[in-house]
């Protein structure tokens, strides 16, 4: 995504300077979005003016907030590769040594931060999932997540305006939903559509369909679906019109769409999943007051209420929330939305004068300046709580494994006092953080 987000990122840099005096550096993909090896690099050129000696000295947090934890996907030759290519000749990752180049595949994303072999046994991961599998695989590989919700304050920059502004409801439709893109973890997306024609419900939502996927330039018919249960049998484009927006799109708010309808299908990036993982999508009805129905994956609805978000349970059911099956979970949506819109026009009123409440009531809190300052505590606390762990591992065991490999081999003197010297800096950095 294009979209400018160091910012956030500087802010974030300046809070782990503030606790713990200049001794992070951050990573982070650039263009926003991203998950390709090629497009990740440090917060700032400087990281790379360091030499080897005090680059070790600094604990590494990579940021992976924006998008779905996949460790398999950095689990590959492809990074070797990559990295080789940008280390150049001479570096040990051209050796044929299959107990050092395991090593360094090992490391993950942690072989891409400009210094890998620092003195500290784990890395931080700054994520924004809960409930995660991925998380807990990383956890187990030399990673320490810190958990914060950057959507919640990605939204907050992106939706500013909107505070603003009050909406003129003329509605002409019922549900707004927003479908632009379908591979990867949004395949469900295609069987939604399906779902609202057999239910009835095209003449009555404002929305889009994409045949021909905008990332991968291919047809829904000829995609290879990862769950086949999302694949759709009717012909989605003859109910539709294809949506001609960009990848940005989810940063801006289309008043004319939401003063049109009465309610936003939320369609998250993640459903066919057992995660919490909610983006801006989640927070845009919520910036502009509108009420919603969240298509997520099971628990995103208590998820947002433990931020002190009120939902509509008392005005419409819910219970597909708690629904783990995804496609039950999805038939359910489908099927609330057929009851939403046979209402009769007394129930519709009295109903959406009760849903309008509870959206203003969220809106209110979500631009309050408590609210932002409790996903700034929450990150607050749990980099205190990584970096607890962090401090009492400071043995360089990455440089330690390195040496046991070369040490069956002939070393050079001055490797041989690279690492002693590596050794003692790393007992030096420990006690200054164990004091």
């Amino acid at each position: 995504m294009s979209i400018p987000l160091d910012q956030i990122y500087n802010y974030i840099n300046n809070i782990n300077n503030e606790m713990y005096n200049d001794c992070i550096l951050i990573y982070r993909w650039y263009p926003h979005g991203s998950k390709k090896i090629q497009d990740f690099a440090g917060l700032y050129n400087w990281y790379h003016s360091l030499d080897y000696f005090t680059g070790i000295q600094y604990a590494t947090m990579i940021i992976h907030d924006q998008e779905p934890l996949n460790y398999n996907q950095y689990q590959s030759n492809d990074i070797l590769d990559y990295m080789k290519a940008v280390i150049g000749p001479g570096n040990w990752l051209m050796t044929k040594d299959l107990e050092i180049i395991e090593l360094h595949k090992n490391l993950n994303l942690r072989l891409l931060v400009y210094s890998p072999f620092n003195v500290f046994d784990f890395s931080l991961l700054t994520h924004s999932e809960k409930n995660s599998l991925e998380l807990d695989i990383y956890e187990k590989n030399g990673f320490i997540g810190v958990y914060w919700w950057c959507h919640a304050i990605i939204a907050r920059d992106w939706f500013r305006y909107f505070q603003y502004i009050e909406q003129k409801k003329k509605v002409k439709k019922t549900f707004l939903i927003y479908n632009r893109a379908w591979s990867g973890t949004r395949e469900y997306r295609l069987k939604f559509v399906e779902l609202l024609i057999k239910q009835g419900l095209e003449n009555r939502c404002r929305t889009t369909v994409n045949p021909i996927e905008p990332e991968l330039g291919i047809h829904y018919e000829s995609h290879n679906f990862s769950n086949t249960v999302w694949r759709p049998t009717e012909v989605l484009e003859n109910y539709f019109p294809t949506s001609d927006a960009n990848s940005c799109a989810s940063a801006d708010i289309a008043i004319d769409d939401y003063e049109a309808t009465d309610i936003e299908v939320v369609l998250e990036t993640l459903f066919d999943d057992q995660r919490q993982h909610l983006t801006e999508k989640a927070l845009r009805p919520i910036a502009c007051a509108q009420p919603f129905i969240l298509a997520s994956t099971a628990g995103s609805l208590e998820y947002l209420r433990s931020y002190g978000f009120k939902t509509y349970g008392h005005i419409w059911d819910e219970q597909y929330d708690l629904i783990k099956e995804p496609k039950e979970r999805l038939i359910r949506i489908a099927d609330l939305m057929r009851q939403i819109a046979n209402w009769n026009p007394e129930t519709r009123f009295i109903k959406m004068s009760e849903a309008q409440a509870v959206a203003d009531y969220n809106k209110k809190l979500f631009f309050s300046k408590e609210w932002q300052e409790n996903i700034i505590n929450e990150y607050k606390n749990n980099l205190s709580d990584a970096m607890k762990i962090m401090t009492r591992n400071i043995t360089a065991t990455h440089v330690r494994k390195l040496q046991k490999i070369k040490s069956d081999s002939f070393l050079k003197d001055e490797q041989k006092e690279k690492f002693k010297k590596t050794f003692e800096i790393a007992d030096k950095v420990k006690t200054k953080f164990n004091q």
